[in-house]
């Protein structure tokens, strides 16, 4: 129905010629009813309901057509363009005919993956949900909360938060997630008929306009430069195989400028021979607006009154793109400067050290420098070799004496406990606070990354109330899961967590404790499993040096390696050692690493009768380290939760074996369920069963070709989980911060 009021008002902001604006509109499956798991998507019904609106008040026309009107600035009046992504079945059955009825032109931008015979990946997330069971479900990224899917609103609520979480996933790991979801499924999945190059070569031949949408629809800046150069590149020339014809027109994955793609990302659809590209903001396209970067947005009113009024507010707001960096960050390979906080930093050693020493030895230079201890808060010593450390390191490290208080004895009384705040503690933190601030400010820090939780946090919030830098918390699991502090150190890790910009955990394991225990919504939390440095832990053959020292010519060596500390399982090793003692007397296990427990591992050791069997190594060299990893022919760290929480957040430890092209044995317990996967890298065990722990290792050990598969799959797991990978990660973890909320 025409509307001579409606068609004012929109001719008012929207006139011929070079003042015009184009109003591009997005949308995705039209399906005839919407799936019960998507209520909130477009069906028919509302969709002609559209459709009849414009055809009486607006001037359709094809996007090609529209983009060159735009850029000679004689657009029609009230000029609109519709657009379509993805690729769905739905199209050719609902759209296509709708379309035609009204000689109506769309542009479909297509996803290239599922033409051979994929699935879309939001499209398979709603599939397994529908069939998932109503409890008892093991779910991926931080979701361990929905344990109750008895009803159809937790899992409407579930798939679209999968949705949205996985978005910012690497593929391997949404690829992960996703085969975990329907792995678990207890009904047939119901997915969506295919819509394959036919589909792509029906529409093409109706007379309506083909658009690229990549290949497997990523978030760009979540890409390499070259997965996304074969992303925008790729599908645009399967596309035009397909319909024997060029593909001028790309729409980005997602679309929102500076979050999901860059001007990088602009410049390679450039390269790629695009004539124009499209983002997902509000506004409408003018002869100002940039061809690549034309911005579009979805309906989602149908009522004529209340169109008119989204069209013309669309109309009125500012067009969002991506830009090049301004100023000092224009030359820099990122603009993050970020000032890593931590305690626990190489010399020592460690597991959250190793993390973070990879971090900056692969961060882009300029963007990383550390704030850590001379002396170690623990026993008020010297950090042993940290000035030949610092020298050696390409990346600027600043030292202070302490960034925490000293682990002293509970205070006797309220007296000393005060003494100890105002004489002490708050001294400390005064200084600690200074040289922070001093440091911000002379390095223009924007980013802060705190290594511990409960003791880093406040410095980063100091920063973030003084100088405007974002907030990254870096969690490993243990200190969610440990119940240690009391109600007050508890109610500040949640405090800490809550106001941080962004919450990096090393685990899924870790995720699900971060938003159980802690309370947090899945879309603050970044998942980055630790990755291995496969410059240092390669495979090579056995030391001699070490088979010498420790007698083992003729034996087969299995190791274990890690803080001597109760969770490790290191006790409950020994006595599997101490089941196959008779079976297998070449057996030999050594032990690297010291710790709490030592003197009652020492006891273990006598009292099942093995001093001549198992060694106590101590701490060692980092080349004696990789020498015990070549030699072993096994590596066993058969973890488990004890009862305050205390847990193992991922297992570093085991992908460093498997970079060595070990076998692994690990415990069924906290992360390690993710740094081991079962039948591919190693086998996971109860940690609390001896039995089980050696029938195991004789598993292993005595089937040749299993050892073979699982070293050869977990060499190409940590090959793929490499600390580079894991530096990329949380180099866009910070872009993305610092993206969405400049500092």
């Amino acid at each position: 129905m025409k509307s001579p009021l409606f068609r004012g008002l929109l001719s008012s902001l929207s006139p011929q010629g070079a003042k015009g604006k184009l109003s591009i509109l997005l949308f995705h499956k039209i399906p005839r009813v919407a799936d019960p798991l998507t209520p909130g998507e477009m069906c028919v019904e509302p969709f002609e309901h559209i459709l009849d609106f414009l055809q009486d008040n607006m001037t359709v026309l094809p996007l090609s057509d529209a983009t060159a009107a735009l850029k000679r600035g004689k657009l029609p009046a009230r000029a609109v363009a519709l657009t379509f992504d993805d690729g769905y079945a739905e199209w050719l059955d609902t759209v296509a005919p709708a379309l035609r009825k009204r000689d109506m032109h769309g542009t479909f931008f297509v996803t290239t993956e599922q033409i051979d015979g994929g699935v879309l990946w939001h499209e398979r997330i709603v599939a397994a949900v529908r069939a998932l069971p109503p409890s008892k479900v093991s779910l991926p990224y931080g979701f361990g909360s929905y344990g109750d899917l008895s009803s159809r609103e937790s899992r409407i609520q579930l798939a679209g938060e999968l949705q949205e979480r996985l978005k910012y996933a690497s593929l391997p790991d949404r690829l992960r997630a996703i085969e975990l979801l329907e792995a678990q499924a207890v009904s047939p999945l119901v997915l969506p008929s295919h819509f394959g190059a036919a589909s792509v070569r029906d529409l093409h031949a109706q007379g309506f306009g083909i658009g690229a949408h990549t290949k497997s629809h990523p978030i760009l800046k979540e890409c390499t430069h070259a997965e996304a150069m074969t992303e925008i590149g790729g599908s645009r020339e399967q596309l035009a195989h397909i319909i024997g014809a060029p593909v001028t027109l790309f729409a980005y994955p997602n679309g929102r400028p500076q979050k999901d793609y860059s001007i990088e990302h602009v410049r390679m659809v450039k390269a790629c021979g695009y004539s124009a590209a499209l983002a997902t903001s509000n506004g409408a396209a003018s002869c100002a607006s940039d061809l690549f970067q034309l911005p579009r947005f979805a309906p989602w009113e149908h009522e004529p009154t209340r169109l008119t009024y989204q069209l013309l507010r669309n109309m009125l707001a500012r067009d969002k793109r991506a830009r090049p960096r301004t100023g000092a960050d224009s030359a820099a390979a990122t603009p993050v400067r970020s000032l890593l906080i931590a305690s626990t930093f190489p010399p020592i050693h460690g597991g959250s050290a190793v993390v973070y020493e990879n971090l900056c030895l692969h961060l882009p230079p300029g963007s990383v420098r550390v704030l850590a201890a001379k002396r170690n808060y623990l026993n008020n010593r010297e950090i042993e070799g940290w000035q030949q450390h610092d020298a050696e390191v390409e990346y600027p490290v600043d030292r202070i004496d302490f960034l925490r208080p000293l682990m002293l004895p509970a205070p006797a009384n309220m007296l000393v406990s005060a003494w100890r705040l105002l004489c002490s503690d708050l001294i400390l933190y005064a200084r600690t606070l200074a040289t922070t601030a001093w440091l911000v400010r002379r390095h223009r820090i924007n980013t802060i990354v705190v290594g511990e939780l409960v003791t880093g946090s406040w410095l980063g919030l100091a920063m973030r109330n003084l100088f405007g830098c974002k907030v990254i918390i870096y969690v490993h699991g243990e200190e969610i899961t440990t119940e240690t502090g009391g109600r007050l150190a508890g109610h500040r890790r949640v405090q800490y967590l809550q106001a941080a910009d962004k919450v990096v955990a090393v685990s899924s394991f870790t995720c699900d404790a971060l938003t159980h225990l802690m309370g947090m919504r899945p879309e603050k939390i970044a998942l980055i499993h630790n990755g291995v440095d496969t410059d240092r832990f390669t495979p090579g053959p056995p030391s001699a040096h070490l088979i010498e020292k420790h007698q083992l010519q003729g034996k087969r060596m299995i190791l274990s390696v890690g803080r001597l500390v109760t969770r490790k399982g290191v006790d409950m090793a020994i006595r599997a050692v101490g089941r196959l003692k008779h079976e297998m007397p070449e057996l030999r296990y050594l032990i690297v690493g010291d710790g709490e427990n030592r003197a009652e591992l020492e006891q273990v050791i006598r009292d099942e009768g093995l001093s001549e069997i198992v060694t106590l190594v101590g701490k060692t060299t980092d080349d004696d380290l990789l020498g015990y990893l070549r030699t072993c022919e096994l590596f066993i760290l058969p973890n488990r939760t004890m009862p305050n929480g205390d847990t193992e957040g991922f297992g570093l430890v085991f992908r460093e074996a498997n970079a060595c092209r070990k076998p692994v044995i690990g415990g069924r317990a906290g992360g390690v369920v993710e740094a081991v996967v079962e039948g591919v890298s190693g086998l996971l065990v109860d940690g609390t069963d001896v039995e089980a722990i050696a029938g195991t290792i004789k598993a292993v050990l005595g089937d040749p070709a299993l050892a073979a598969n699982l070293s050869a799959g977990g060499y190409k797991l940590a090959q793929d989980n490499n600390t580079k990978s894991v530096a990329d990660q949380f180099l866009k973890v910070c872009e993305r911060v610092l993206d969405q909320h400049p500092a």
